[in-house]
């Protein structure tokens, strides 16, 4: 009898299903199954069938239960207005390759030299191109962002909400107007004080300024007689030590040379004096030989001054009544050993002689007798003025003005009696005679001078010479 329920059948020994147990696929767009029919064998190496990979065209049916999927958008296709569009990086371009530049590149040129040698060097040729290479375009993370103050392109701003009434400032009364429209104008706010800067002051006029000149004449004046009275004074003066300021009586002791004295007299601490303080400033440059016209500065850059204008400032400053100093008056010595020279009344008949008159002689006498010194004083105006400098251009012209006497000086070593320079023969009668040294006194000649004839002298200026002072 037969089993109507046969077994089921066991699996090969390959372990692949029999085909009769290969189970349908589930969708007909994938590919057959491995058992189906139509399908290559698996030890077959040919390349599968076109057909399988083929899509079959669908109905509408199938359609509806396999959509397909959506297409991309083009990049022309997105919208220009978005902010992310207007900055994102364009798309970047191919860079050219640099011009060549080599050795080869080089054009050898020669230059030649001022002492005829020849040199040789290479350039660029003349034509090379030098065209920049453009730069890359910037990386994404270094592009500005979007943010709220930045709009949209092709966008306008918002409009602004307009201030309301209570906020808005009065127009200023006062009017700018157009030269050309004497009616017409705009309003202008008025401008606000700054709180920073200092109100505007008009500049101070200096207080030198304010100076009597006539005063300050006087005054310079008399401490240029106090300055030149005394050698030993006018010595601690030049060479440089420790003076005393002679307008306030300060002590030497608060300044150590003459240029810290000038500094004190030209900015005095005390406005009263500051008119004695300048004469002085202005005495003590004529003597020192500097400029006085020139602010005093810790540079000393004042103290400059031409030789001749030196000169020129020394030799304004006469003594008054107008005096020439006679030198080499002497005649000899005594039996007791005193000097003896010409008297006054010789000294008076000697310039008659030479043709001036209206002089007054005065010998100087010391305790060895005469000192070979005669003083011949004129009138104190206009007119003997005139004579005194005269009868001192007389004596310039032979060469016996200042500097012959200064000639004179450097050679006191010989005797007196034997020195050409002092004495010479008279050709009528065969005497020696002695040959008159002279010169028109000013304020560095007055320690020359006898005590009395100091004392009553004065100075004054031969380019401002005001008679009433």
């Amino acid at each position: 009898m037969k089993n109507t329920n046969p077994p089921p059948p066991r699996p090969s020994a390959g372990g692949k299903p029999p085909a009769a147990m290969v189970p349908p696929r589930k969708s007909r767009w994938g590919p057959p199954p491995p058992g189906a029919a139509g399908a290559a064998p698996t030890g077959d190496k040919a390349a599968p069938s076109t057909s399988a990979r083929t899509p079959t065209p669908t109905h509408p049916a199938d359609s509806r239960r396999h959509p397909a999927p959506p297409a991309p958008a083009p990049h022309a296709s997105r919208n220009p207005a978005s902010p992310a569009a207007a900055l994102r990086p364009p798309p970047q371009a191919e860079i050219p390759p640099p011009p060549p530049y080599d050795f080869h590149n080089l054009d050898r040129r020669t230059m030649l030299l001022a002492d005829g040698t020849v040199r040789t060097y290479f350039a660029l040729p003349p034509d090379y191109p030098f065209e920049p290479a453009p730069l890359p375009p910037l990386p994404h993370h270094l592009l500005p962002r979007a943010g709220p103050d930045l709009w949209p392109p092709h966008q306008p701003p918002p409009p602004q909400m307009p201030m309301p009434m209570t906020m808005q400032m009065p127009p200023h009364e006062a009017k700018r107007k157009h030269p050309a429209d004497q009616d017409d104008g705009f309003p202008r706010h008025p401008k606000q004080p700054r709180l920073d800067a200092p109100p505007h002051r008009p500049p101070q006029p200096s207080p030198h300024a304010a100076v009597d000149r006539h005063a300050l004449r006087r005054a310079f004046l008399k401490y240029a007689k106090m300055l030149n009275e005394s050698s030993a004074q006018k010595r601690s003066y030049l060479e440089g030590g420790r003076v005393p300021c002679l307008a306030c009586g300060r002590s030497s002791k608060d300044f150590a040379d003459a240029h810290g004295l000038v500094m004190h007299a030209y900015n005095p601490p005390n406005a009263d004096s500051l008119v004695d303080h300048l004469g002085l400033h202005k005495a003590l440059c004529v003597l020192m030989g500097w400029n006085y016209t020139k602010v005093p500065e810790n540079s000393k850059g004042y103290q400059s001054l031409p030789a001749n204008l030196v000169r020129e400032s020394r030799e304004d400053l006469i003594v008054w009544p107008p005096t020439v100093v006679i030198h080499n008056t002497a005649t000899g010595r005594k039996k007791d050993g005193r000097f003896e020279g010409l008297g006054n009344k010789d000294m008076d008949k000697k310039m008659t002689e030479l043709g001036f008159s209206g002089g007054k002689s005065k010998s100087l006498y010391g305790k060895e007798g005469h000192l070979g010194l005669t003083l011949i004083k004129f009138a104190n105006n206009t007119a003997g003025l005139k004579e005194a400098e005269r009868l001192a251009e007389f004596l310039e012209r032979q060469d016996h003005g200042r500097i012959g006497w200064s000639r004179v000086c450097a050679t006191h070593s010989i005797d007196s009696d034997q020195n050409p320079l002092l004495v010479e023969m008279d050709t009528r009668t065969g005497e020696r005679m002695r040959i008159l040294y002279g010169y028109l006194a000013i304020a560095s000649d007055l320690d020359e001078l006898d005590s009395d004839s100091r004392k009553r002298a004065f100075l004054k200026s031969r380019r401002e010479l005001d008679l009433s002072d």
